[in-house]
């Protein structure tokens, strides 16, 4: 223990002999940190808004559907005994969920059209599940006094206002074509401009009657705590026979969503993998070139009858604090870097202006967790340890002679 000490202290000494040299290897080694550190909080940042916004805009976290039901509403699909959904709801401890009827409509305003979803909304329920009633950017939010919400891009494109009637035609249960016309009652925007084109919403009785589908439900969405969605969707699968029910996540609803974030965590594992490659290089050049400065020094330990196995501990451990101060230099420039970063974000508008795949914020927001800082820090002394080993093996197989003589 002694030994192991003094070869520590030794080698501490060694880290300030040549400063400069020292100085930018933990300059190289804490931003490669600081990157790692802050991307990988943007990254975490971008997914928890990504999630959020897509359980929030229109999936919600579960759907309870019939049994069969197809996702392009090709078909009017009712929901067996809702209420009997609903006592499942009850029954795992949820209690925001929405009732929605949805169908395929195209949309008329004088000579323009455009293919749309037509859901018919509970004013009150919808909004324990989805964020809408908080995005209306003119009019109302949808009520008992009729009228549709429209999104600003379908607005704009088919040239209508508050106040401005459209047409509406749609296939009623039995599969006949029904039409009419509907006041413009509000006009919301979200981060996601398709989104915003193909959806149209209006009171649920009100698109019951439209659709001749009376006392009809075709879904039923829920908003739970988006980490434990697949234990909740295994709770109501063993409650809801699968002959009539079928129950699906948020994944299973926007698979690319998902799809997404796989990606973006594929990319930041090669990412990371290349950061630490390059810093491993670092430390083993650094002390490659330290063992070549001391070739006499070693030389002279190993005569006077230090052990192979000190020499190896002394420049290991110099390479192990090289890492370390780095690590606190790097971990401590992320940390101010998140903390800005959480607090204002980057303004992403010029990128989700007009945003056609997923929603987020325009403002993106880091969110370090304390597992990522921990992994980032522990794999940055692994990766110096493990640069230091290839050159401490060499230094310690030094023969005294041969290093001695050195020039």
């Amino acid at each position: 223990m002694k030994a192991f000490l003094l070869f520590s202290h030794i080698a501490l000494r060694n880290v300030r002999r040549n400063a400069r040299r020292s100085l930018f290897t933990i300059i190289a080694i804490a931003f490669g940190l600081l990157c790692l550190i802050v991307f990988q909080a943007l990254k975490v940042g971008l997914h928890r808004e990504m999630v959020i916004s897509t359980v929030q805009l229109d999936a919600g976290t579960l759907q309870v559907h019939a049994a069969g039901y197809e996702m392009n509403l090709a078909s009017i699909k009712k929901i067996p005994e809702p209420e009997k959904v609903i006592e499942a709801f009850g029954a795992i401890g949820e209690k925001h969920f929405s009732q929605r009827i949805k169908s395929s409509a195209l949309l008329l305003a004088g000579k323009k059209s455009s293919s749309v979803v037509l859901s018919g909304i509970d004013p009150e329920e919808e909004p324990r599940v989805t964020f809408l009633s908080g995005r209306i950017v003119r009019g109302r939010y949808v009520n008992d006094e009729g009228g549709i919400l429209i999104g600003d891009v379908l607005a704009k494109g088919i040239g209508v206002e508050i106040g401005d009637g459209v047409t509406l035609t749609a296939q009623d249960r039995q599969g006949l074509p029904v039409t009419r016309r509907f006041p413009v009652a509000g006009i919301y925007t979200t981060a996601l401009s398709s989104f915003d084109r193909t959806h149209v919403f209006m009171h649920l009785a009100d698109a019951q009657e439209f659709l001749h589908a009376e006392d009809i439900i075709t879904e039923i969405a829920v908003r739970t705590d988006s980490q434990h969605e697949n234990n909740a969707a295994e709770k109501l699968r063993a409650v809801l026979s699968d002959k009539d029910y079928q129950v699906r996540t948020w994944k299973e609803i926007a698979p690319d969503v998902q799809q997404i974030i796989d990606l973006n965590d594929a990319t930041m594992q090669l990412l990371i993998l290349i950061v630490f490659a390059i810093i491993a290089m670092g430390i083993t050049n650094t002390m490659t070139m330290v063992i070549f400065e001391r070739f006499r020094e070693l030389g002279i330990l190993s005569a006077i009858g230090t052990a192979p196995s000190g020499i190896l501990t002394m420049v290991v451990m110099e390479s192990f604090f090289l890492g370390a101060i780095a690590s606190l230099v790097g971990s401590i420039a992320a940390l101010a870097a998140c903390a800005y970063l959480g607090k204002y974000g980057i303004d992403l508008t010029s990128f989700t202006s007009s945003n056609q795949y997923f929603a987020t914020s325009h403002v993106l927001k880091a969110h370090l967790l304390l597992k990522d800082l921990v992994i980032a820090n522990v794999v940055t002394l692994a990766t110096a340890l493990i640069g230091g080993i290839y050159p401490a093996w060499k230094a310690s197989r030094l023969k005294p002679v041969d290093a001695i003589s050195h020039t």
